[in-house]
This record gives C-alpha cells, sequence and structure tokens, in this order.
C-alpha cells in the first residue's frame, strides 16, 4: 500500500475511533433519577423503589432493574455506582415495597438489613400490590440523559 492509502486509512478508523466513542453508551448518555416517595402526604422511610426498563437486554429477554431505598424524608436517588454510570435513558416501570418483618419471626439483633429481610422470605410488604407487583403497577417514569429531579410518587393509602 502506498503511502497515501495507509493515511487515508489511518484518518478514517481515528474517525470511525471518535464516532464510536462519542455516541452509544457515553458517560453523557445515562440517566440519574431523584425523587420523594410519600403516601398520602407522608413519606415513605426505607421503601425499595425499583426503576425496571421496559426494553429487553440481550438475548436471554430480561429487562434491567435498578434498585435503592428511601431515607428517613422518604427520598432517593439511584445515579452511578461503581463502572455503572447511570440508568440508560428511557422508559421505566416502576415497583415500591416496604418490608417489616412478619410477626413472630426470630431476626439477629443488630445487622439484618431490608434486603436481608426480603430474601429470607421472614418480611411481609405494608403497601398496596398495585405498587409492588411489576405486572400490576401503573407507576412509570420517562428518564432523560442526566438529571431528573422529582420524580416524585404519591402513593394512594
Amino acid at each position: 500500500m502506498s503511502m497515501r492509502t495507509w493515511g487515508t486509512l489511518l484518518v478514517f478508523c481515528g474517525s470511525l475511533a471518535v464516532l464510536v466513542g462519542c455516541s452509544g453508551n457515553g458517560p453523557g448518555n445515562f440517566a440519574h433519577v431523584s425523587g420523594t416517595v410519600t403516601q398520602g402526604g407522608a413519606p415513605v422511610e426505607k421503601a425499595k423503589i425499583t426503576f425496571i426498563s421496559t426494553t429487553e437486554v440481550g438475548t436471554s429477554g430480561a429487562k434491567e432493574q435498578f434498585a435503592t431505598e428511601t431515607d428517613s424524608a422518604g427520598k432517593y436517588m439511584l445515579a452511578g455506582y461503581g463502572k455503572v454510570p447511570g440508568l440508560p435513558p428511557g422508559m421505566y416501570k416502576v415497583t415500591i415495597t416496604k418490608l417489616t418483618m412478619k410477626a413472630g419471626a426470630k431476626l439477629p439483633a443488630e445487622g439484618f438489613d431490608t434486603l436481608q429481610l426480603e430474601m429470607s422470605g421472614l418480611g411481609v410488604n405494608n403497601l398496596p400490590k398495585d405498587y409492588s407487583d411489576p405486572n400490576v403497577t401503573k407507576l412509570s417514569a420517562t428518564l432523560n440523559s442526566g438529571k431528573n429531579e422529582n420524580v416524585n410518587f404519591d402513593l394512594k393509602k
């Protein structure tokens, strides 16, 4: 190959690399979401809020899920963590659950968190099934790239 052909090929490959690096799921193409969960206007503390993608990922048909827990004021935030820069923009179904220990259940005195309560089967959800079942929930959110603030959910009693 001539030097001119190599030069053209090098410029083409460099341009292609820039295009690939600037499109798709670059750091600026992810969403962060925050808001408040209330029930009848009162904050819902320690509720698990899950955003479930409405699009399938890969060939398995699985849908991505992103979850967090509300604080004492009912506030939540989902953003990047580790190597995950945030949520892909798009439409999400939203589920919200609030687990408490089943009557008579025996748990360790310390260090037992909400996730362990859910995994152990010793927790019972205190919110209506309308909010906790992904097949029934009417809660949803459309997330755009960047910050999505005040994505609030006021649950009915």
